[in-house]
């Protein structure tokens, strides 16, 4: 990079700056829910934003497109294959959050099962934040500052961004963390894209000259393929997406901090136009890497370095600062949302329920920055181990497969069927742990089938155990079940919030029905 490009990238990082305290000081509070949730403020544009750049990061610009570069245009499958599991969130997962005036979501687990199912749960998510999702993500981070401005080490970049990051969640709050993360996102697609349409223009016959440079040119590939064959991605929308986006206390963080229940479904139909665009920023560019033939492990270089390479191939000096900005606002606002997430369910559900007295707001404002210290402190010193993996997506999908299946089940069954026993509930959810560990056991054993194969196989097991379990604990379903499942009344709005003018132009169902259709015609061209 050149000084013009340091000089957008500072620029960044002082705006980025402004708008985090800027958001913080606007909204003073007291109140811990307040804190965390941001007092039910936040408009649907804002939402849609905030879920983006929290759930896109550097395992994006840098694994996915390094495992694009690899296998072609299916890896777009992750982004492109998310309709259904928003589809469930909007009509299924949001009308009752956001009526039952829920905070986190072990809370729902409460409602609907026990406080046993809710600690439980509480503990397994933070150990997911911390352990997959946010090392992952530092440490991915790290390896783009260390190849950005050719660091010798790649701890470095590690520890600048987590102090970074800290520094808007500790402060302040949801509130910091949305509004800097709707900058971030937008400036992440646009540094995405800018890479995008310059490799449409240097690439030999365009868009269709990017997809047919590559062996894998299609979305859907063979049931013998090695990486992604297409019975894992029945997995993936099954199980992954669904508990991606209607379990994840990181991703629904936004959306529980909505003004109303219409602008938390926009929000969120807002992810969905949003996600059809996000391929084209974070896994064509290694398409358009092996389009123009960089040979990027030809010159000792990591595939996920992919990403760094083609800006530096196709992007001329001044403009790499504006990608570079884009790159790491994705880097620090994902670990803003991860760091708020995990502190918002160690103090609500852990801490807060731990204690015989009753706890001051502000006591629970200090404990829940406390634990935002202690979460990016691990996840930091943690993050050097997802280096073992030949691919960081490799290492978050795998990972995920895996953990998705007993959440997404209790989630799915509570909120679905009315008797659905406590302990089945229990169980299933204990067996997050051996989850945990599978993807390790893959690596050392060798074992050569697919991991989302085997992960599809574990979905299957774990769904029979928790129906028969539920068949026969019929003694421990919760006798106020029937409380907190959804009900068909539910797929409407309230009367109030259909009010207004241009009625049709505010209807959820017309746009959503719009993303699905928009989602079909994708796979139609692409298939």
């Amino acid at each position: 990079m050149n000084q013009i490009d340091f000089t957008i990238l500072a620029i960044y990082l002082i705006v980025l700056l402004a708008i985090g305290l800027t958001a913080a000081r606007r909204r003073k509070t007291t109140s811990a829910a307040d804190f965390f949730l941001t007092s039910k403020t936040l408009p649907w544009y804002v939402i849609g934003f905030s879920i983006i750049a929290a759930g896109i990061s550097s395992e994006h610009f840098l694994g996915a497109v390094g495992y694009s570069y690899n296998y072609g245009l299916a890896v777009a499958n992750w982004e492109w294959l998310n309709g259904p599991a928003l589809i469930l969130l909007i009509a299924i997962f949001i009308p009752y959050y956001t009526r039952k005036k829920i905070v986190t979501m072990p809370q729902f687990l409460e409602h609907r099962f026990n406080g046993h199912v809710r600690s439980w749960f509480a503990v397994i998510t933070v150990l997911i934040y911390v352990f997959i999702n946010l090392a992952g993500v530092i440490y991915s981070g790290g390896l783009a500052i260390k190849a950005i401005f050719g660091l010798d080490s790649i701890l470095i970049g590690i520890w600048v961004l987590t102090i970074i990051g800290g520094i808007f969640v500790v402060y302040g709050g949801m509130e910091s963390v949305a509004w800097t993360n709707m900058f971030q996102s937008v400036m992440l697609l646009v540094g995405g894209l800018l890479v995008f349409f310059m490799g449409i223009y240097e690439v030999p016959g365009g868009f269709r000259g990017i997809i047919e440079a590559n062996e894998n040119s299609h979305l859907i590939l063979p049931a013998s393929h090695p990486e992604i064959p297409w019975p894992a991605l029945i997995v993936l929308m099954l199980s992954t997406n669904v508990w991606f986006f209607c379990t994840n206390q990181s991703i629904n963080q936004a959306a529980l901090g909505a003004k109303n229940e219409w602008h938390a479904k926009i929000g969120i139909i807002l992810v969905g136009g949003l996600g059809m665009i996000i391929p084209f920023a974070d896994v064509f560019p290694g398409l358009i890497a092996r389009a123009l033939d960089l040979n990027i492990l030809n010159n000792e270089g990591s595939v996920d370095e992919a990403y760094i390479r083609v800006v530096e191939h196709l992007i001329p000096a001044g403009l790499r600062g504006l990608v570079f900005a884009g790159l790491c606002g994705a880097i620090i606002s994902t670990i803003e949302a991860l760091t708020n997430a995990a502190s918002t369910i160690f103090t609500f559900d852990l801490f807060k329920r731990s204690r015989v007295n009753n706890n001051s707001e502000k006591q629970l404002i200090k404990v829940g920055r406390i634990g935002s210290v202690i979460v990016l402190l691990v996840g930091g010193l943690w993050a050097p181990m997802v280096g073992k993996f030949e691919h960081i997506f490799q290492y978050f999908q795998q990972c995920w497969a895996f953990i998705a299946i007993p959440s997404m089940i209790i989630f799915v069954f509570g909120i679905l069927w009315k008797k659905f026993s406590n302990t089945a509930a229990l169980v299933t959810l204990l067996f997050s742990f051996p989850m945990f560990l599978m993807p390790y056991i893959i690596q050392l054993f060798n074992i050569q089938v697919n991991a989302y194969i085997v992960a599809g196989y574990s979905l299957i097991v774990l769904l029979a155990v928790a129906i028969i379990l539920s068949r026969l604990t019929t003694k421990s379903i919760n006798p106020e079940a029937s409380q907190h499942v959804f009900k068909k009344e539910m797929l409407y709005l309230p009367e109030d919030l259909k009010s207004g003018k241009y009625k049709w132009l505010r209807s959820v169902s017309l746009w959503a029905i719009l993303m699905i259709v928009l989602y079909v015609l994708i796979y139609f061209y692409l298939w």
